[in-house]
C-alpha cells in the first residue's frame, strides 16, 4: 500500500486499508500497468484514487 504524504513525498508498506491509490483488476493486468505494459487507461484495470502517484511511482523506481 502506497500512501502519498507529501508532495513528491510517499510511503508505502504491506497491508489492507484506504490507500491514496489502487489499481484493481486480475494480478497479471495489475502487474503489467504497474511495470509499465499495459497502460493504465487499457480498461483493464480500474485505477482508484490519486492516478498521479501510480504514475509517479514506476518514474522514480530503480527496478523499473
Amino acid at each position: 500500500m502506497a500512501r502519498r504524504v507529501r508532495r513528491r513525498r510517499f510511503t508505502w508498506r504491506r497491508g489492507h486499508a484506504k490507500a491514496t491509490v489502487a489499481p484493481r483488476g486480475p494480478l497479471t493486468e495489475v502487474l503489467l500497468a504497474f511495470y509499465r505494459r499495459l497502460p493504465l487507461d487499457s480498461g483493464r484495470v480500474e485505477v482508484v484514487g490519486e492516478r498521479g502517484l501510480l504514475d509517479f511511482w514506476p518514474e522514480r523506481a530503480s527496478f523499473v
